[in-house]
Formats: structure tokens, C-alpha cells, sequence
């Protein structure tokens, strides 16, 4: 069963980002994806520090093996000053090889704009890490929800449609032939995942 890890950028009580991101586990569940929800509100990681030892922290481990675990991701953030949230970038530098061959959907939420600079930010930091992203993202303001806090905008429901079925579609595809390809002979042709391997 493809596995779907749904990370949670905001630290908001009333996160319009974690809308977006329940709205995708809970379409590709119902096409049979197995779904996870990463809130990291919930999961008080400390802030990175390049030469500190955390392999005995028990947060930064269950975070690094959920995403382990995953065969694709969607993260959404809100669009803080033109960039992903302090807790999402938080988020990613704990992890590298995690994230390598695996494919990421974006969502973010915003006051005004679509999150345009947001997910700039994301999608840099994704490849850096040798993930691959999905060629469209999904962005929400303030105005495509209700006073409730619930998405009321039809076409960005739709979208959010799109991308659950096409990260249970592409997600698996993608990681199983980067495993495949770890697990050739050091003298097979050449790809990225020997690079990284």
C-alpha cells in the first residue's frame, strides 16, 4: 500500500495550511493510499544546529523515520515575508537522505498572494535534497475559506483533488525505481541515486 506522509508547516491553532494538507491525506486515502499526518506543532523539534548530536532525541528520530517511511510527501506552509514558515525550513534541515527519490506536492496558505515566493523556497529546498517535485502546487488565501475556517473555493478543492491522486500515482513510481536503483551494482550505468548512494 503507497504511503502518504502530509507535513504541516503551521504552528497556528486555526491553520488554514493543515486544511489543505487533511484535504489531500483524505482523498488519496479514499483511493487507497495509506495516509499519515505530521503536524509539527506536534512534534516540538529543536532548532537545527549543524554540530549537535540528536541521535538520541526522540522527536528529531520519529519525524526522520516517518518521512523514512514514506514513499511520497505533501507539505504545506503558510507564506510567512515571502517565504516558507521558520518550523517548515526547521523541518527539512534535519533531513537529507529521507527525502532523496521521493516525490513532494506543495500547498500553502497565504493572506493575500497564491504563495508563489513560498513555494520557491520549498521547491529549492526539495531538490537540494534530490527529491523531485510535482510540476503544479496549490495555493489558497484568505478569501477560498469560510469564517470556520473551512475551504469553500471549488477550484482549489479540485486542485487539491489533482494532486492527492497524482502523488499516489507518480509517488510510488518515482521511489521504487530510486530503490531500484540504489540496489544495482556498483558498475551499472550511472544515475543519481548512485551519486547519492
Amino acid at each position: 500500500m503507497m504511503k502518504l506522509l502530509g507535513v504541516n508547516g503551521s504552528m497556528s491553532n486555526k491553520s488554514r495550511t493543515l486544511v489543505l494538507v487533511k484535504q489531500v491525506l483524505d482523498v488519496a486515502g479514499e483511493q487507497g493510499a495509506s495516509t499519515t499526518l505530521l503536524n509539527l506543532s506536534d512534534y516540538p523539534l529543536p532548532i537545527f544546529a549543524p554540530q549537535a548530536d540528536y541521535s538520541e532525541n526522540e522527536v528529531v528520530l520519529e519525524v526522520q523515520r516517518l518521512v523514512e517511511e514514506a514513499d511520497a510527501l505533501i507539505v504545506g506552509t503558510p507564506e510567512y515575508h515571502a517565504c516558507m514558515s521558520g518550523a517548515t525550513k526547521n523541518f527539512f534541515d534535519f533531513l537529507y537522505r529521507q527525502i532523496s527519490g521521493k516525490l513532494f506536492g506543495l500547498v500553502a496558505a497565504s493572506g493575500g498572494g497564491n504563495g508563489a515566493s513560498a513555494f520557491t523556497n520549498l521547491r529549492a529546498t526539495v531538490l537540494c535534497c534530490h527529491g523531485w517535485v510535482m510540476p503544479y502546487n496549490v495555493g489558497a488565501t484568505g478569501t477560498d475559506f469560510d469564517k470556520e475556517g473551512q475551504l469553500v473555493n471549488s477550484r482549489v478543492d479540485e486542485r487539491l483533488r489533482r494532486m492527492a491522486r497524482d502523488l499516489i500515482v507518480y509517488g510510488p513510481l518515482l521511489h521504487q525505481q530510486f530503490q531500484d536503483d540504489l540496489a544495482q551494482p556498483a558498475d551499472a550505468p550511472p544515475g543519481f541515486a548512485h551519486w547519492i548512494g
